[in-house]
């Protein structure tokens, strides 16, 4: 839950400086909205979901699976249902993150592609096919994670640091790819 609370801080731009705001303004509101808390939820949701469909592949024991198989599937409702009240949540209170998710081009194949995955996902768990739910399972959520990027592209931190202006300079990049290439062949050789 922290984790969503943390992601929908930054992505809802609502942190500023302690210098522009109060003790409270600076540290403790952004933390604590509406979009927040659904963002939390949903993060909450995903981890549960994610961890009983891969614990289905896990678990050797039959019951035991057939366990991890009905957390899977209510974790996959909790999912759905932290998924729109999420989405209501950012129309309101992280306008960039909802125009992105409702408005862009993009944004109607992506949720198509998603629902998609979840259906797929319920349906390998529903005929225990696990291992294709597995894989679908981390598409969707694959899928939820690349919405939110896009939503609040070119922004890193909305409104102030964009993805261009936190980017190393040129030379540090150029010289990490050559340094990342280099350990990577020198460690396929062995």
């Amino acid at each position: 839950m922290t984790l969503g609370l943390c992601v929908s801080a930054l992505a809802a731009g609502t942190l500023r400086p302690p210098g522009r705001a109060g003790f409270y303004d600076s540290y403790v509101a952004p933390w604590l909205t509406p979009f927040g808390v659904g963002v939390g939820l949903l993060t909450l949701a995903l981890f549960a979901f994610l961890a009983a469909v891969y614990l289905t592949v896990e678990a050797r024991e039959p019951a035991l699976r057939e366990d991890f198989r009905r957390r899977a599937l209510g974790a996959a409702g909790a999912v759905f249902v932290a998924a729109f009240g999420t989405l209501g949540l950012a129309l309101l209170g992280a306008p960039l993150i909802g125009r992105g998710l409702t408005g862009a081009p993009w944004a109607t194949a992506l949720h198509l592609a998603t629902g998609a995955a979840a259906v797929a996902a319920i349906w390998a768990l529903w005929s225990r096919r696990f291992r294709l739910a597995r894989l679908v399972a981390a598409a969707q959520v694959s899928l939820i994670l690349w919405g939110w990027a896009l939503a609040q592209y070119p922004y890193l931190i909305p409104p102030d640091l964009t993805i261009r202006a936190a980017a190393a300079p040129r030379i540090t990049l150029v010289l990490s790819l050559w340094v990342l290439g280099l350990g990577h062949s020198s460690s396929s050789r062995r």
